[in-house]
């Protein structure tokens, strides 16, 4: 994962640990949802249309280090 310095505070989002401006951080993106096909489904008449996205998050150093 590559690392960029922030210019704005910031929370990890594996160790809910603040990264202060001019630290290093990295990004990666985690799913929202299941992956359908847009699937539709009926709860008393109200139809909703499942969606899957992907958002970016931000991970600290430390977090960021492959295990």
């Amino acid at each position: 994962m590559k690392l960029k310095k922030t210019r704005k505070e910031r929370k990890c989002y594996s160790c809910k640990s603040s990264i202060i401006k001019g630290d290093l951080y990295g990004q990666k993106t985690i799913p929202l949802g299941q992956k359908v096909n847009g699937q539709n489904e009926t709860f008393d008449g109200t139809s909703f249309v499942t969606h899957y996205m992907r958002i970016p998050v931000s991970i600290c150093k430390s977090c960021s280090k492959p295990s």
